[in-house]
């Protein structure tokens, strides 16, 4: 049942990497605000991208040092796609983006080509942890620092207990939270946080409930004092005991407490439909609201994960027919425009406080599945990610919230 789900996760190449910018605090001020929120968005050149990185990744590592934007690994399909004889390929270029010439320059390379991993800030850089190649998936975790000539520096870190891949990750000062993804190659509950000033290893938290989550979005809030990490979004490919499933529930970690609780619903308020962050990128702002741009359409994807579920579990079918039945599949399901899988292009807040959703925009620059996205204050960085499963943008964006 594993390879099923791994297959599923290789067939649709829906990928993710999160950053979140330290913690948000709230305080008693603050939590009385009630604003209306807008984004200005603009484009990044693409100048400098050469080959087949010219094409656009997903899954990328980055980080945002002294507001100077970096990018490393990702994947993509540069040729074929897998069904049609084709393989994925992963990267190692370290790229920076220079904001006075408008081009990215290769300023280093990773130890190894990799992508599906985490990147993290911490007070003296960020940690760019795990991910996985064309080979296996990784423990391996880097400290990242900018030199004042532009020159990188990555620092071997603490090692995961066990590799990890398609999870999520956020910070609270120098506090480092991962969750959710796959752990050893198994969908997992599991969460882990190392203190990365003083810790000499990981340590495990208590495991979050219902579905294991592949792809979710991870990010921690402080108000009065307490932490919480919120978890959100994500999908399970189905096992032997369940099947494949959407998450929608808002899980709230108390750090002090060591406990979880559900705090709330990915609801859209209008039409009362549930909808999907898997694949999607997170970050707080203002204290209090938590800002989600992109991921999958929950029906399309669900529909596909189940599709596929279902063919790999028939037991009345012969390997030669499950063959067939997932070729069929994917002729149909990787070949459509990119309109029919309806990605999100809502951008939606989350108001932690009041438990609320609401858009703030709407466009097609957010409609990505697999983005890395970074920030600082009300400014993040959208970088790259797939238009539709195996098809990737090399856009990236620039973001500004306003208030009115």
């Amino acid at each position: 049942m594993n390879s099923v789900i791994s297959f599923i996760s290789r067939l649709l190449i829906i990928t993710f990497t999160v950053i979140t910018m330290f913690s948000c605090k709230h305080t008693t001020d603050e939590t009385s605000k009630n604003y209306t929120m807008k984004i200005n968005w603009n484009k990044l050149s693409t100048e400098g991208l050469t080959g087949d990185l010219n094409k656009g990744v997903s899954a990328a590592y980055a980080a945002l040092i002294d507001e100077k934007l970096i990018v490393a690994g990702g994947a993509n399909f540069p040729g074929k796609l897998g069904f049609e004889g084709g393989s994925k390929a992963f990267y190692d270029e370290i790229m920076l983006y220079n904001d006075a010439t408008e081009e990215w320059t290769v300023i280093g390379r990773l130890p190894t080509p990799s992508a599906y991993g985490v990147s993290v800030p911490v007070s003296d850089g960020a940690l760019w942890i795990g991910g996985n190649n064309e080979k296996e998936s990784l423990k391996s975790c880097y400290r990242v620092s900018l030199t004042s000539n532009n020159e990188i520096s990555l620092k071997p870190f603490v090692d995961l207990p066990f590799p990890m891949d398609n999870f999520s990750g956020c910070s609270s000062g120098d506090i480092v939270f991962v969750a959710g993804g796959n752990l050893n190659g198994k969908p997992s509950n599991s969460i882990y946080c190392i203190d990365t000033k003083a810790g000499s290893e990981w340590v495990e938290l208590p495991q979050y409930p219902g579905i294991p989550r592949v792809q979710p979005v991870l990010a921690s809030i402080e108000t009065e004092d307490k932490t919480y990490v919120y978890l959100l979004g994500g999908f399970f490919g189905g096992d032997d005991n369940q099947k494949p499933a959407m998450a929608t529930e808002i899980l709230r970690y108390d750090v002090d407490a060591k406990e979880w609780s559900v705090a709330g619903e990915q609801i859209d308020p209008e039409t009362g439909k549930p909808f999907s962050l898997g694949g999607a990128v997170a970050f707080c702002i203002d204290n209090r609201y938590i800002i989600c741009l992109g991921g999958v359409n929950y029906d399309i994807f669900l529909d596909a994960i189940t599709s596929q579920y279902n063919i790999n579990t028939n037991s009345e079918l012969t390997p030669e027919e499950k063959k067939e039945q997932n070729l069929n599949f994917s002729k149909h399901y990787m070949t459509q425009p990119v309109e029919y899988y309806k990605f999100n292009s809502e951008c939606r807040v989350y108001d932690t406080l009041t438990g609320e959703w609401s858009i703030i925009d709407n466009t097609p620059d957010a409609a990505r599945a697999g983005a890395t996205l970074v920030y600082e204050g009300r400014s993040f960085y959208a970088v790259q990610g797939e238009l539709k499963p195996g098809l990737r943008s090399s856009l990236t964006f620039k973001g500004d919230i306003t208030t009115d």
